[in-house]
């Protein structure tokens, strides 16, 4: 056998080689701890955690959404915090709409605050932006408490001192949760900065914990990427890439289509909290907005110091290594593609004319199996996952609270995957084969994200180059030879230091649900440094093995849900709405969770089932589950029709939206498609096109939100062409269900899902 001839040194060398890998990845993990939170009797012109802290423990003490009057207090606080620095804060009011195709339209009257620090040179500007209203589900400590906290704290760190070249404008958003209403309005103002000569800092969070991420940028970042490099946040290019092909939108989507560039920043960690009533105090923490803080106050310092370059700039790929921020041009990064392709071929043309290569054709034809596999084990293990813990489902935008033991599983899975296919290979192929397949795949990969995504190139750039070199010298070493493995391997040192941080951030990002996708990144690290293992004894303990890893992987993935139970630190999501139809008089419960529980199941019945023809305003894949409800006080929509001017066959219908009863946190028209046609809806004056945002089978095929009236009504005007009547549907909406129509109160170990959050509405028909 081959492993007969291969010397023990050889063999111990190759096991030297996977611990070097492994400390390798552990070092490149290191920069992802946070930094400790700077006390609060710092240097005045440093970023302290302790100082911002307190603007969160005032603002975050319950739910803040647009139009509350709990949004109102905290825009009255803000702006006496901005005043206490010295400066002229601003409340600008505007009403915005956001009008996507297919999807449902949001109106309304959005209060952004604006302070500014003037540049003493230039036109240029910083535009450092956060949002302070909350989703109606939490109190918001992190999501956008941080940000809100970070900006006044870099407000105050950059008033004590000499004032900046460049003009730096701090925003303060409102209903950046529905729709970034307060973006569109700023970018929409006559007063607002300049794209050509501004960057923009925005700061966001999608989870409680975690290293900053400066997620997303815009065009040119060789202008203003370099400024990270002071104080780097962990940064990819490659998070850049993939955001771009994900449906999310944050304030910055706004600035970007709107001319602007800059660099969006976030947390990932903690995503069980999300959107949730724990994304409060005691889950906001303060290393998490020391990082933030110090992250946003260098980058801004930076920027507010030079020329800034916003046009025309170019573009770079970066990513952060070891803690320091490496970049360089796009362009250059095209070229060394081009360089690492030809020297790959050249590398594998020298080992074939050396005699070094057989069966080359089969290896790299089955080398996406293992890829494959890994996106199969993924799936297999949310599969899993569900099936044991029902309630991982409602987790839509990332972990549970304990992923730990699940990702530690699938991670096992997929290096059992990787050494199979290798198993399979080495018969009847050596080392430099195999090494010689990885290289062809990691050489098309650094051309293929060259063209179609370059900010992702470098991931399979480096990799390649050093692949390259290492067979070009592995052909010339002698059999048996200490330093084989290690040239056999050699692209998997730059694999695992540039891949590692990235996963460590991947997994949290994707979650559970979608981790199919990252562990084909993993096997993608993982297979170059499997030519380098070849040297280890392959005997018939070698199957016992695999099966044993193959075991202990799905025992960490099964058992760790197993062990996960819920319970009032971690609880399970809730998901119901109260829904009172003033035309009928009846009242129901509704519910569109995945996975409902015995609380739930009290008060809804029956399989899920369509309800939006009915109830437009649920309108979900699967429908919902539907039981009656006590009678308890709601919002009732109370609408006014006035028949307006008539030209051409478009007649013109006037609508006055209000409510009775409870204050309505917001309202919702829906209009159905028949022989009259909704040409465009004016709603206080923002005018809303009429075609067809609502795609599905329900009838309801046009739907606008409608929030924070400024006189506490909307004005609504209607163009319609035809004579014939349009059926509308209007909807008022409360943030909690009316307390004495639940069957029991929710337990302490259940959470409002985001989605559906115990919230109420009154709806009512009318024709027009």
């Amino acid at each position: 056998m081959l492993t007969k001839l291969i010397p023990k040194t050889t063999r111990l060398s190759s096991l030297l080689l996977v611990v070097a890998l492994g400390v390798l990845g552990a070092l490149a993990l290191l920069p992802l701890r946070g930094p400790a939170p700077v006390a609060a009797d710092a240097s005045a012109r440093e970023f302290s955690a302790e100082r911002a802290r307190p603007v969160i423990e005032k603002i975050a003490t319950e739910p803040r959404p647009i139009g509350s009057a709990a949004g109102d207090a905290v825009r009255d606080h803000l702006v006496a915090k901005f005043r206490d620095l010295g400066l002229e804060p601003q409340v600008r009011s505007a009403t915005a709409s956001a009008a996507e195709p297919d999807q449902t339209a949001v109106v309304g009257s959005a209060e952004n605050i604006r302070a500014t620090i003037p540049g003493t040179d230039g036109g240029d500007r910083v535009l450092v932006v956060a949002h302070y209203d909350s989703v109606f589900t939490g109190p918001g400590a992190t999501d956008d408490g941080m940000g809100v906290a970070t900006v006044l704290e870099v407000a105050r760190a950059l008033t004590q001192g000499p004032a900046p070249r460049n003009t730096v404008e701090f925003l303060l958003t409102d209903g950046e949760e529905i729709g970034s209403l307060g973006a569109r309005g700023y970018t929409e103002s006559e007063d607002a900065a300049d794209p050509r000569h501004t960057v923009v800092l925005n700061l966001e969070a999608r989870g409680t914990d975690g290293r900053v991420v400066m997620f997303e940028s815009g065009a040119d970042t060789a202008g203003y990427v370099p400024a990270l490099a002071g104080r780097p946040p962990f940064a990819t290019s490659v998070s850049d890439e993939i955001y771009a092909l994900l449906p999310n939108d944050t304030d910055f989507t706004v600035f970007e289509d709107s001319g602007y560039t800059g660099m969006n920043f976030a947390v990932v960690g903690g995503s069980a909290n999300y959107d949730m009533e724990r994304d409060d105090l005691a889950h906001q923490r303060p290393e998490v907005l020391q990082d933030m803080g110090s992250t946003v106050l260098a980058a801004t310092r930076r920027l507010a110091g030079q020329e800034l370059d916003v046009s025309g700039g170019g573009d770079l790929t970066w990513f952060t290594l070891f803690g320091l921020l490496a970049r360089y041009p796009v362009w250059l990064g095209t070229a060394l593609a081009v360089v690492a392709a030809a020297g790959s071929a050249a590398a594998v043309w020298w080992a074939r004319r050396r005699g070094a290569i057989r069966g080359l054709a089969l290896a790299a034809a089955t080398l996406p199996l293992p890829l494959l596999a890994s996106g199969v084990v993924g799936f297999l293990g949310w599969q899993l996952l569900v099936l044991i813990r029902p309630h991982y489902a409602d987790f839509l935008f990332g972990d549970p609270y304990r992923p730990g033991p699940a990702v530690a599983g699938l991670l096992v899975l997929t290096a059992v995957v990787c050494v199979s296919w290798l198993v399979w290979m080495r018969r009847g192929r050596d080392a430099t084969t195999i090494a010689a397949a990885v290289l062809s795949w990691s050489a098309a990969l650094t051309l293929l994200t060259a063209v179609f995504v370059p900010g992702a190139g470098y991931l399979f750039l480096w990799p390649t180059l050093f692949g390259a070199a290492g067979l070009a010298c592995a052909v010339r070493l002698a059999e048996g030879s200490v330093g084989l493995p290690w040239a056999l391997a050699a692209g998997a040192v730059p694999g695992v230091v540039l891949f590692t941080p990235l996963l460590a951030v991947l997994f949290p990002t994707a979650g559970l649900a979608f981790s199919g996708a990252v562990l084909v990144f993993v096997a993608l690290m993982l297979l170059p440094a499997l030519p380098g293992l070849l040297p280890l004894p392959v005997r018939r303990s070698v199957p016992v093995a695999l099966v044993t890893s193959a075991l202990l992987g799905c025992l960490l993935v099964g058992g760790g849900a197993v062990v996960d139970g819920v319970d009032e630190r971690h609880p399970a999501q809730a998901d119901l709405m109260y829904v009172h139809d003033a035309d009928t008089g009846e009242n129901s419960w509704y519910s569109g969770a995945g996975s409902d529980n015995d609380w739930v199941g009290r008060h809804v019945r029956g399989e899920r089932t369509e309800v939006a023809g009915r109830v437009p305003a649920l309108a979900q894949p699967g429908g919902y589950r539907k039981g009656p409800a006590r009678a308890g006080k709601t919002p009732v929509p109370v609408v006014s029709v006035e028949d307006g001017a008539k030209s051409g066959g478009v007649r013109e219908v006037r609508l006055r939206l209000s409510a009775e009863g409870p204050t309505a946190t917001g309202m919702s028209l829906y209009a159905a498609a028949g022989a009259a046609k909704l040409l465009d809806v004016t709603v206080n004056g923002e005018k809303v096109p009429g075609r067809s945002n609502r795609p599905g089978e329900s009838r309801w095929t046009w739907g606008c939100h409608l929030v924070a009236p400024s006189d506490g009504a909307f004005e609504v005007v209607l163009r319609i062409r035809g004579s014939e009547k349009l059926p509308l549907r209007v909807f008022a909406y409360a943030a909690d269900a009316p307390a004495d129509a639940f069957v029991a109160p929710r337990p302490k170990d259940l959470v409002w899902t985001p989605s559906g959050f115990g919230h109420a509405a009154g709806m009512r028909g009318v024709e027009v």
